[in-house]
C-alpha cells in the first residue's frame, strides 16, 4: 500500500492528526493495532471524555511541568477554544463547561467522542489490527511492516503510538520501540497520573472518604523533591484524588524506606490556633473540634479517644493531634505501577524535536506527537489537549510541505 502519510496509532493524537488531513485533502492511512481506534480514549475522564481545558495557554502550560515551554507553541497555535470549535462543529460532539474549565461532551459519553472522530474519516483511510513492527527509511520513503507481514510504503510518518500506560488499550509502549529504531533517545517511561499504595493502616479504615485543599510533600533519600496542593482521597491500600496523581510522577522509580509523604490536612492551621479553639471549648469533645479542620472520619482517627473533651486535653495530646493535622508521616510502598497509571511520564526526549512542528531532528520526515514524547501534564484535560495541538502542529507541517 502506498499512502502520502502513515499515522502510526489510532488514539487521540493518531485520529486528531487524521481529521486535520482529512480536512485537507491529503492522502493518509490511519494504521492502529487494535480492532478498533479510541481505546484508551473510551476511559479519559473516568469515561466521560475529559476534551480539554478552557484555561489560557500562558496558564495552562503550567500543567506541564517541565515541558511547560516546550509545548506553549502548541497549545497556543491550536487553543482549548479551537479545539471546542472542531469537536462541536466538525465531529458535531456538543460539549460543556464544568469546574476548574474542564471541558465534556453534553451526553457524559467518551463513546460520543470517539465515534465522532471515525465517522469523520473516510473507513478506507483506517486500516485496524495493524501491528506496526518495524519502520525503515528506504530513499526518499518510509517501508512500514506489519507483525503479520503488510507492509505500507510512506512519504512521512507521524509517531501517535501513546506511552505505556494501560497496555490493554493498545498504549504498550511499542511506540518508544519504533522511535528507538529510527534513532531516537527514550527518556524512561514511569507511571504519572497513579494513585499510590502506601503502608498505612490508616487508609483502609478511610477507603472513600476525600480531604480537600491539602498540602503533599513528597520526601525522597533525606530531602524533599516535590510538593503540591490540592484534594486527597483515600482507597483501600493507599492514596489517589488529583493532589496525589499530580505528585505521583515524582516518586522515584526506587523507592524505598526513605521515600514518604508528609500530608498537612488542615492547610494554614498553626499550634496556637489548635490551643486557642482548645482552650475556648472546654465543654466540647476534641474529635469535634478538629472535624471543624477535616472530615469526622478523618479526625475520629486522628484523636483517638472520641469521648476525650478538651478541658482535659494535655499538652502532649493536643502536640501529638497537630502533628497529624500539619505533618503527617505516610510511607510510599512503591512508585506507581505504569500499566495502571492514566499517562506515562518519558518518551521521545523533547531536544530531539522541533517544538513548532514536532518534526523529528533525527529523520527527516518523521513526527512524534502526543503521549508518544517526553510530555505528561495534569489531570483536567491537560494530556488530551496536548494530543489534538502536537498533532495539529505535525499535520499544519506537513500540509504545507505537500503544498510547496
Amino acid at each position: 500500500m502506498r499512502t502520502k502519510v502513515a499515522i502510526v496509532g489510532g488514539g487521540a493524537a493518531g485520529l486528531y492528526a487524521a481529521c486535520f488531513l482529512a480536512k485537507a485533502g491529503v492522502d493518509f492511512l490511519l494504521l492502529e493495532r487494535n480492532k478498533e481506534c479510541g481505546k484508551k480514549l473510551l476511559i479519559t475522564g473516568h469515561g466521560r471524555c475529559n476534551i480539554t481545558n478552557l484555561k489560557e495557554p500562558s496558564e495552562l502550560k503550567k500543567g506541564f511541568h517541565e515541558a511547560g515551554n516546550f509545548v506553549y507553541p502548541a497549545i497556543s497555535g491550536f487553543t482549548p477554544a479551537d479545539i471546542v470549535r472542531f469537536i462541536e462543529n466538525e465531529l458535531k460532539v456538543p460539549l460543556k463547561t464544568e469546574e476548574n474549565d474542564r471541558v465534556f461532551p453534553v451526553s457524559d459519553k467518551a463513546s460520543d467522542v470517539r465515534d465522532a472522530f471515525v465517522r469523520f474519516l473516510d473507513r478506507e483511510h483506517i486500516l485496524t489490527d495493524y501491528k506496526c513492527s518495524s519502520i525503515t527509511k528506504e530513499n526518499d520513503a518510509f517501508r512500514l511492516v506489519s507483525e503479520d507481514g503488510r507492509e505500507v510504503v510512506s512519504d512521512r510518518v507521524i509517531l501517535a503510538c501513546g506511552g505505556s500506560s494501560y497496555p490493554q488499550t493498545g498504549s504498550d509502549g511499542s511506540g518508544f520501540d519504533l522511535a528507538r529504531s529510527l534513532g531516537h533517545t527514550i527518556a524512561e517511561p514511569r507511571g504519572a497520573l497513579a494513585a499510590v499504595k502506601t503502608g498505612d493502616g490508616l487508609c483502609g479504615t478511610l477507603a472513600g472518604v476525600t480531604v480537600e485543599n491539602t498540602v503533599i510533600r513528597l520526601y525522597s533519600g533525606g530531602r524533599k523533591t516535590a510538593e503540591t496542593t490540592g484534594d486527597l482521597l483515600f482507597t483501600h491500600n493507599g492514596v489517589s484524588g488529583p493532589a496525589v496523581m499530580e505528585i505521583s510522577r515524582e516518586i522515584p522509580a526506587a523507592a524505598g524506606p526513605d521515600t514518604y509523604f508528609e500530608i498537612c490536612f488542615a492547610r494554614g492551621l498553626s499550634d496556637k490556633d489548635l490551643v486557642e479553639k482548645i482552650d475556648g471549648h472546654g465543654d466540647t469533645k476534641l474529635v469535634n473540634v478538629v472535624a471543624e479542620y477535616v472530615p469526622k472520619s478523618l479526625a475520629a482517627t486522628i484523636c483517638g479517644d472520641g469521648e476525650l473533651y478538651c478541658r482535659d486535653v494535655r499538652a502532649e495530646t493536643r502536640k501529638a493531634v497537630y502533628r497529624k493535622l500539619a505533618a503527617y508521616r505516610m510511607d510510599v510502598e512503591k512508585a506507581p505501577d505504569i500499566r495502571t497509571s492514566y499517562c506515562t511520564r518519558g518518551g521521545v526526549i523533547l531536544n530531539e524535536l522541533d517544538r513548532k512542528t514536532y518534526a523529528s531532528k533525527k529523520v527527516y520526515g518523521i513526527y512524534v506527537v502526543g503521549e508518544n514524547t517526553d510530555v505528561d501534564g495534569i489531570s483536567g484535560g491537560y494530556n488530551l489537549t496536548f494530543a489534538a495541538s502536537s498533532a495539529h502542529l505535525a499535520a499544519k507541517d506537513i500540509i504545507k510541505g505537500i503544498r510547496i
